[in-house]
């Protein structure tokens, strides 16, 4: 199923709603539906298939912010609206259109009778594939359980100030060595992305740091949202906002998601995703 000449995406698309996106229990899009917002988004998610049995599942109208998404129930009236959830194989270089691939996996939510004049939500619904060996499990598939207490918190942003520490100082090889499970995880589920390649990469990105002497945006814990996530292994770095808790600024100064997931390797939070 899989093979070095194709990518799996997942590929989520809304109509007239808000909706997230999983898979294995790892949040890997969300889409709120407006007139200046493209309705479909294709995420290539090699890194966060499992051996076996993998879940792909939509949450439909989630709550206000991440970590409600899944519990703040609310009454909504009649309203049409659709969301689907896609796991799709592609030849490298095609079009990334369903059409143009092996459909794997598909989870739908449609409301179009009116006769149902109120529902609940958020609604969650999902879909099982089966992926054989995969690329052999992760690290943070054997992770334990976290807990999101104070302390765990206090210690996902140390992390993230020792990485904000690495990057304003361009250090290479201190961020190389913080990333470095998750960066050997990308290599593994990409085999057309080396090693050499990514640290030149990296070496670029500290280049065009050297034109932003802020390249980290400043980070407010009262903003924090962080939630446990991927079967209780990860935690997830994300603001009430639903943005990324950590942000870069690019060469002209705007803002630049970096997306952070921690797990609990060998007795201390490391970034996994």
């Amino acid at each position: 199923m899989i093979s070095e000449d194709t990518i799996i995406h997942a590929q989520l698309e809304v109509s007239e709603c808000t909706a997230e996106l999983y898979l294995n229990g790892v949040p890997v899009t969300r889409i709120v539906a407006s007139p200046t917002r493209i309705p479909i988004e294709n995420v290539a998610v090699m890194q966060l298939l499992v051996p076996g049995t993998n879940l792909l599942e939509i949450v439909v109208e989630p709550g206000p912010k991440p970590s409600l998404a899944r519990t703040a129930k609310r009454e909504q009236s009649f309203r049409k609206m659709s969301a689907a959830g896609r796991l799709i194989r592609f030849k490298e270089g095609v079009p990334g259109l369903v059409e143009h691939g092996d459909l794997l996996t598909e989870v739908n939510f449609r409301w179009q009778d009116a006769s149902v004049d109120s529902q609940y939500f958020p609604q969650a619904t999902g879909m099982q594939v089966e992926m054989g060996a995969a690329f052999g499990r992760w690290a943070w598939q054997n992770a334990p359980d976290l807990v999101l207490d104070e302390a765990t918190i206090l210690e996902a942003r140390a992390v993230l100030d020792e990485v904000e520490a690495a990057l304003r100082a361009r250090q290479a090889d201190r961020f190389w060595d913080l990333t470095e499970l998750q960066i050997k995880d990308v290599v593994r589920a990409y085999p057309q992305v080396t090693e050499a390649f990514l640290r030149g990469d990296l070496q670029t990105m500290l280049g065009h740091f050297e034109k932003q002497p802020n390249p980290v945006v400043a980070r407010d814990p009262a903003a924090h949202d962080f939630r446990i996530v991927g079967g209780g292994k990860l935690l997830q770095c994300i603001d009430a906002d639903w943005t990324t808790s950590f942000k870069l600024r690019d060469p002209d100064g705007d803002q630049v998601p970096y997306t952070i997931f921690l797990a609990r390797i060998d007795g201390r939070l490391r970034v996994v995703r």
